[in-house]
């Protein structure tokens, strides 16, 4: 029996209704949609405030933690990847390989200053999604320990300097990975 014909047979919703409701999903498209990423960073920072609301100082501290560890794992899982493939865990092994998908989630621009990659991203959907809620304190517990923590899992001899952040109230995130070594 298709799906179709047990919904002729519920309270009240008709296929009619149905057809119609995909339809108008279809007109709608993305709009009034929120970026899976940033649900994450709604969640996230939910989590986080009810956490340190209950815990206090060491409820921050097990967080701060969580992420850490979080990053660490991510970045021992991308180097696992490349040293299976036979590659070097040099920096742009971690940027072809890595394991964020930053096409949809990041307006940036990379370049290349003095031999080192710097990338400035002026909007992100994971720093949206905390304002939107109203939550940036509790989303910028992510952002200062993820990067390096990831970085580091990866290849702890990679350095990551950070010195914008929107999180932190900057109009960009500002990361320099040091490439070059004076």
């Amino acid at each position: 029996m298709s799906w179709l014909k047990i919904l002729d047979k519920s309270q009240g919703f008709t296929n009619n209704d149905l057809m119609e409701v995909l339809k108008a999903q279809k007109e709608v498209g993305e709009n009034y949609k929120t970026h899976f990423f940033a649900m994450f960073s709604q969640l996230l920072c939910t989590i986080t405030e009810q956490v340190i609301n209950h815990f206090g100082e060491e409820g921050k501290k097990i967080i701060a933690e969580s992420i850490r560890k979080y990053g660490l794992e991510r970045g021992k899982r991308i180097a696992e990847l490349v040293k299976s493939l036979g590659k070097e865990l040099n920096l742009k092994n971690f940027f072809i390989y890595g394991d964020l998908d930053n096409r949809s989630i990041l307006k940036y621009k990379p370049k290349i200053v003095e031999g080192n990659v710097e990338i400035i991203v002026r909007e992100c959907v994971f720093c949206n999604g905390c304002k939107e809620w109203e939550k940036e304190e509790y989303g910028k517990i992510y952002c200062e320990y993820i990067d390096h923590a990831v970085l580091e899992g990866y290849n702890p001899k990679l350095i990551l300097e950070l010195p914008a952040r929107m999180m932190l109230g900057d109009k960009k995130c500002h990361f320099r990975y040091i490439a070059r070594q004076k």
